[in-house]
């Protein structure tokens, strides 16, 4: 353990891309639109495009909306009903509450399908946990938190998390020092206490460490740490990179043990 700091007793994680892989499976997004158009025949009159196409207008619009909304470096979470009535007003069907509430819940299904835990992720968190140490989230998502947990449950990763923090919950995304506190006040931690592993340079590990905790940068899934782009990708100019340096960076998650070892957790 560094001189003058608390020994580890919590592991705060980024979601995507950190816990898990996440790839869109096409498949899976029509089937959940083919039940979405079958829903909207009983309340629109005029002819509906075919599933596939569906998808395409809808979500593409949604991506549209989300990624404006990074780009303009916006901290306040969106709310993913009003996007998708927004999203489907766009190609001229309104939605009311209720029902756009019933389609986010079938549309979540294809994200379900795109998430998968990778070799070796649960046994490391078996190994944290093996150590007394608590853990939780802290992920920049729009959608339902009641959803989200339901997938953690089934990839078998919720038994390990004592509190989760999502954005579409706590209202603020990272790198704003809310969402952060929200999950260490949950788990009656300090920052000094914990470390924050995550794969965003500007997002988990600077919002961490404006938090005051230690951060590990996992490369498994991207490396924001090599490469020319990595500027473009952070929306930052280059010279600023230097205060993004995490306290370690390890290949895979993997690794985090062995990590957490040497700084005496």
């Amino acid at each position: 353990m560094s001189p003058g700091r608390d020994a580890i007793r919590v592991v705060l994680f980024d979601y995507g891309h950190t816990l898990v892989d996440f790839r869109r499976v096409p498949e899976a997004l029509v089937r959940a639109y083919e039940d979405i158009r079958a829903l909207l025949e009983r309340h629109v009159s005029h002819e509906l495009p075919r599933a596939e196409e569906l998808a395409h207008q809808v979500t593409g619009a949604m991506d549209v909306l989300v990624h404006e909304s990074y780009v303009q470096g916006r901290l306040q979470e969106l709310d993913v009903i009003q996007l998708l009535e927004d999203a489907f007003a766009g190609i001229g069907i309104e939605l009311g509450p209720d029902l756009a509430q019933e389609l986010v819940v079938i549309d979540h299904r294809a994200f379900t399908e795109s998430i998968t835990v990778p070799d070796g992720t649960l046994e490391v968190l078996q190994a944290l946990a093996d150590r007394g140490l608590r853990m939780g989230l802290v992920s920049n998502i729009t959608l339902l938190p009641d959803l989200l947990r339901a997938d953690l449950a089934a990839l078998g990763l919720a038994r390990f998390l004592s509190a989760m923090a999502f954005s579409s919950e706590v209202g603020w995304r990272k790198p704003d020092r809310r969402i952060f506190q929200w999950v260490l006040d949950r788990l009656g931690a300090s920052p000094a206490e914990a470390v924050f592993v995550g794969d965003r340079l500007r997002d988990d590990i600077a919002g961490a460490r404006a938090v005051g905790m230690r951060t590990v940068l996992t490369r498994q899934f991207r490396d924001e740490l090599a490469g020319p782009e990595r500027a473009e990708a952070l929306r930052i100019r280059p010279e600023e990179l230097n205060g993004l340096v995490p306290d370690h960076d390890i290949p895979t998650l993997g690794d985090l043990p062995d990590l957490l070892g040497d700084w005496g957790s």
